[in-house]
């Protein structure tokens, strides 16, 4: 496994900018990841989760789903089979292996922590791979002090981190051509939490589009479905209807015959998720679309709340149009995505992560969001910083993101979808008109430009 091609770049055409692996700082960097997330993994523990930051989404599911599912799990109940659980099963594996320790419940939250500090590993190296020792410091501090990860992470410990480090992981051996460890590591990825499963398209055009061609797509996508196989094992023998539909999110009235009377309440805490108290002004127009403040919100919600007149609230929830419709424009642009990808005659290391944060980004905006899905955007988003405005415009995101009431969280990932697209547009207009447009990144001329 992890096999390279011979020539550096063959694959993925970019300049390696690193030089030698600073091994001291790459270790200062997860000690200091290490103490300050575990600082706030602390402060939770020692305030019982009990600081809120209005419209943030306070969410108590360690507590109410999690850790439930663990104990029925660890008491002989298999998921999937004996009772409701919409994630592979890795990550109920992982919490559940660490709350056999002689620890209170906090100790399944550990693995969460931790994975959060150690993506700082991934996102040094690439970043130190693309830009240089300097800017991956700078890169590798904001993801450490991001907003978004210290709150819905390292003090609410949702499940995000354990997905996004195996998946950064799989980024950073992808661009080191190492074909086979990434494929290893998006299946682990998607095996805690399914939707990693959306980057495999983009990485198939990669490797489709190296020297490896289609057969090397081909032997890519084998590892990683294999691997997810083994990891589906053995609920795709003992419940495979169920454990898929499941993980696919297919409404359980369209497969739910025939299991157990308790299956949607083993697994499940007792206990009050978060108040929205900053939203009791439009509670009672919420409660008319029938989906409740709890619910995840889409680009429509705002729409019927302030628009749309109450009688025609039904339509919202009880209408599969508006459901197909916006499965209809992720279908859609992802292909437009996608193909935009595959057309362009060069692929470089960071067009990778571009068009890799564009897809997931996209399909965020699109699909019924929680605000904590965007903890797995925070270490693509921080790979884009090159200077310091792009650094002042990263933590703008991640606390608007926090503080914009919540049921506009799609029109703020809207937003930043439709700003990022235009920055990298006029960026590559500027380089097409330089007169260094045709210059190879790897002369002086280049990499001025580059910077």
């Amino acid at each position: 496994m992890g096999s390279r091609d011979s020539v550096p770049g063959s694959d993925i055409d970019a300049p390696d900018k690193s030089g030698g692996l600073n091994v001291r700082l790459l270790l200062i960097l997860v000690l200091a990841a290490v103490a300050v997330k575990f600082a706030i993994f602390g402060i939770s523990i020692g305030t019982s989760m009990s600081l809120s930051i209005p419209n943030a989404e306070n969410w108590q599911d360690f507590s109410l789903a999690y850790m439930p599912a663990a104990t029925a799990f660890r008491s002989g109940f298999l998921p999937y089979n004996d009772f409701f659980y919409a994630y592979p099963p890795l990550f109920l594996y992982g919490l559940t292996a660490f709350s056999y320790l002689p620890l209170p419940t906090w100790s399944g939250a550990i693995p969460l922590v931790a994975a959060d500090a150690l993506t700082v590993v991934p996102v040094y190296l690439i970043a130190r791979r693309f830009w240089g020792e300097g800017n991956s410091l700078l890169v590798s501090v904001l993801f450490i002090l991001a907003p978004t990860n210290l709150y819905y992470v390292d003090y609410l410990w949702l499940n995000p981190p354990l997905t996004t480090l195996f998946l950064m992981f799989s980024l950073y051996f992808l661009i080191e051509n190492r074909f086979d460890l990434s494929a290893l590591m998006l299946a682990v990825s998607i095996g805690f939490k399914q939707t990693a499963l959306f980057a495999l398209p983009v990485i198939l055009l990669v490797v489709w589009r190296g020297q490896k061609g289609r057969s090397g797509a081909i032997r890519y996508l084998l590892i990683a479905i294999m691997v997810c196989v083994l990891i589906s094992l053995p609920y795709l023998y003992i419940s495979p209807g169920a454990y898929l539909a499941s993980i696919s999110r297919v409404p359980a009235s369209m497969w739910d015959s025939g299991l157990p009377s308790n299956y949607f309440q083993i697994g499940v805490g007792t206990g009050t998720q978060v108040s929205f108290n900053t939203l009791d002004w439009l509670t009672s127009r919420w409660s008319l679309l029938s989906v409740g403040v709890y619910s995840p919100v889409t680009l429509a919600l705002p729409v019927f709340i302030f628009l749309v007149p109450p009688a025609y609230s039904w339509i919202y929830s009880s209408s599969s149009a508006l459901s197909i419709a916006g499965y209809l424009a992720i279908a859609i642009g992802f292909a437009l995505l996608l193909r935009g990808f595959w057309k362009q005659r060069s692929i470089d290391q960071t067009d990778v992560v571009k068009y890799l944060l564009y897809v997931m980004l996209f399909v965020f905006t699109f699909y019924p969001l929680y605000k904590y899905y965007v903890v797995g955007l925070v270490p693509l988003l921080v790979l884009i910083v090159r200077n310091k405005r792009d650094a002042v415009g990263f933590f703008a995101f991640s606390l608007i993101l926090m503080l914009v009431p919540r049921y506009m969280a799609s029109w703020a990932l809207l937003v930043t979808l439709v700003w990022i697209l235009r920055r990298d547009r006029r960026t590559q207009l500027h380089r097409i008109r330089s007169p260094f447009s045709r210059v190879g990144v790897n002369s002086p001329e280049g990499e001025i430009l580059a910077r």
